[in-house]
């Protein structure tokens, strides 16, 4: 178990690095007014929306989960892995655009906790560390009553980024808005970098994992 946890939650420690879920939490607490139901809402809205992802994908994996347990599967992931791993090493640079901040026309609850849920379905094809760790758990054989309770644990992770900076603004408030305004006009521009990271350290992760399965080297 712990073999699958590990590569597991490395994923959801990368996976939490999203630029544009700090960015919109950097917003929310920066627009003034009563900034913690909107930031535990719009937390809530990613941490539902990509736990009912993450289950139905496990759930109709689950059906073939056949397919995904074996030589061919761990061979394939392994590929996947590398080409991960190369795109983010080799990827070309480019140009630099504008990019318009994603921000809630309205601050109420439920606008912000229907943000977050928009956003987390949209960004979803390009959340390679979550389906990653959804092919681990698939590939371990784990039952229902094992895999959600890691799901759910992988989504807490995922969100508490937002929840942290919220506990450090209510801590800290107007010490720390200087720093986390110039924080949120970095990312604007940084989103492209921390992605191809993003994408070379769950290619590693994916590869470790399929090259364990392989015993590659007695190492692994």
């Amino acid at each position: 178990m712990i073999g699958v946890l590990a590569p597991v939650f490395g994923l959801a420690l990368l996976d939490s690095l999203n630029p544009s879920a700090v960015a919109i939490t950097l917003y929310l607490l920066l627009a003034g007014g009563s900034f913690v139901p909107r930031v535990l809402s719009y937390a809530a809205g990613i941490f539902a929306a990509n736990l009912a992802l993450g289950t139905a994908l496990m759930l109709g994996l689950g059906s073939v989960s056949g397919l995904f347990d074996g030589p061919v599967a761990y061979g394939a992931q392994a590929v996947v892995g590398v080409a991960l791993l190369g795109y983010a090493v080799l990827a070309p640079d480019s140009p630099k655009k504008e990019k318009k901040e994603r921000r809630p026309r309205s601050l109420g609850v439920g606008a912000v906790f229907l943000l977050g849920m928009t956003i987390t379905v949209v960004e979803f094809s390009t959340a390679l560390p979550y389906l990653g760790a959804v092919a681990i758990l698939t590939n371990a054989g784990l039952t229902t009553a094992q895999w959600l309770p890691v799901l759910a644990a992988y989504n807490l992770v995922f969100v508490a980024p937002p929840l942290l900076l919220l506990g450090a603004y209510r801590l800290f408030g107007a010490r720390l808005r200087p720093a986390l305004e110039r924080w949120r006009e970095r990312l604007q521009g940084a989103g492209r970098e921390t992605l191809l990271w993003i994408l070379g350290i769950a290619g590693f992760l994916l590869l470790a994992d399929s090259l364990r399965y392989f015993e590659f080297f007695g190492l692994l």
